[in-house]
Parts: C-alpha cells; sequence; structure tokens
C-alpha cells in the first residue's frame, strides 16, 4: 500500500497496457501473411480493421503515435501523482506551506514595496495560496525534493533537464504535439528533441518503428523516482490518496 513501491505496479500496469495494444500490428502483420486463418470468424468488418492496420501508412502511424502519447501521459500523471503524495509526506509542513504558497508568493515579489490593505491581501492568499500539490508546477516540487536527498545516486542537474523537458513534452501532447514556449533542444541518448515556439515537435528515433524511445523515457524517469526514494528516509507507510481506487 505505500506509493514509493505502488509506483512500480503502476508503470508495470500502462507497460502491459502499451504491450497488448502494440500485438495489433503484429495480428495485422500475421493476417497479412496469412498465418492466421479468419474464414470461419464472425465480425470480419472488425478483422478486417485489424487487417488493414498495416496497409494504410497513416493509419498504422496513427495507432502507433495514439500508444506512444498515452504512454508518455501515462507515464507522468503517475509520476506526478506519486510525487504529490510523496511531498505531502516528507516535507517538514512549512515547506509544503512554502510549495502551495507559490503563487501568492510571487505575485507579492511583483508588488514589491507596494501597501496593500488587510482585505486585498486575504483575498490574495484565497485565491492564489493553492489547497493541493497538484497546482503546483512539478519543478518546483522536485526542486524542493532534491534539496533533502542524501547519497543521491544519479546526476541532481542531469535530472532536473530530463523532468523539465519530459513535462514540457508531455504538455504539448494536450496540444496535438505543438509546443508553446521558449525554443530549446533536448538530447537523450542518440535521440534529439526540438522545441520550437508554436511548432510541432521533432525527434530522432534510432528505434524507428519500435516503442523502445519510448520505453528508454520512461525507464528514465522510473529510474530518477527509485534513486529519489532510496535517498529520503521515512520510516511511516505513504499511503496512496485513495485506497478505494483500482
Amino acid at each position: 500500500d505505500d506509493i514509493r513501491y505502488d509506483f512500480f505496479g503502476l508503470y508495470r500496469d500502462i507497460s502491459l497496457v502499451y504491450y497488448r495494444n502494440f500485438q495489433l500490428v503484429e495480428l495485422s502483420i500475421l493476417i497479412n501473411q496469412g498465418k492466421i486463418d479468419l474464414k470461419d470468424i464472425k465480425f470480419n468488418k472488425h478483422i478486417n480493421s485489424i487487417q488493414t492496420l498495416i496497409k494504410i501508412e497513416n493509419s498504422y502511424k496513427s495507432h502507433f503515435n495514439s500508444l506512444n502519447r498515452h504512454l508518455i501521459v501515462e507515464a507522468w500523471s503517475i509520476f506526478e501523482i506519486c510525487l504529490n503524495t510523496f511531498c505531502k509526506s516528507v516535507l517538514t509542513e512549512t515547506e509544503n506551506q512554502k510549495l502551495l504558497s507559490t503563487g501568492y508568493n510571487d505575485i507579492k515579489k511583483i508588488l514589491g514595496k507596494t501597501n496593500i490593505d488587510d482585505k486585498v491581501e486575504n483575498d490574495l492568499k484565497e485565491k492564489y495560496v493553492s489547497k493541493n500539490l497538484t497546482h503546483i508546477a512539478i519543478t518546483r516540487k522536485t526542486d524542493t525534493i532534491f534539496k533533502k536527498v542524501k547519497g543521491y545516486s544519479r546526476n541532481i542537474e542531469e535530472d532536473k533537464k530530463f523532468l523539465l523537458f519530459f513535462g514540457r513534452l508531455r504538455n504539448s501532447m494536450h496540444s496535438n504535439y505543438i509546443y508553446y514556449g521558449k525554443s530549446f533542444k533536448y538530447k537523450f541518448g542518440h535521440s534529439e528533441f526540438i522545441f520550437k515556439d508554436g511548432e510541432i515537435i521533432k525527434w530522432s528515433d534510432p528505434f524507428k518503428e519500435t516503442p523502445k524511445l519510448y520505453f528508454y523515457l520512461i525507464g528514465n524517469l522510473k529510474n530518477i523516482w527509485k534513486a529519489v526514494i532510496l535517498s529520503i528516509s521515512h520510516e511511516e507507510i505513504i499511503y496512496y490518496p485513495d485506497l478505494k481506487q483500482e
């Protein structure tokens, strides 16, 4: 029931879902090669849909892109819910409150020495002090967590860069891979991701037409999580937010 270990079970689950859906590609190949006999199978229109999967290039690309998009989004969502729960338990009340007050503190910095009355200040707190860590930028949370690690087995600065990249990659999927923000490039192994404001993200894939690159990406996220939980001591169980969820 500990969120630190649930993380790995959740990753296994999304990986298995990906695997099963990717097998449709293999199934389509076997059908088209005549290695699967379909003459006695009903619901032919559904079988035909699988058969045409690899026959139409755009159909295959759409299927493959959908699988990869789902994997990235799910992996990041798991990382974020686990991180939020982890932060709530291992950070002090002061550290958590500072994170929740991020928006309010940013406004106070802009206002500087400007005098504001108590009612306005209370209104600002009500509006800009968050009630839950899920509303706080993940980089703020990871920066706070990295300050608490002891004997971290990886390179913190490199992992911060990776998390920033992964978060932007995931967020761009809300706009169909079109990126909005400051342009930058990120190298991951033999791949390079190019982010240009207002343009679709472009990247090179040394493992074309296989899922390897995407599993290396979420594998790195998994390894960061493992390094974090092993370098911050917390003896009590950190429960998943809602144990009724299946």
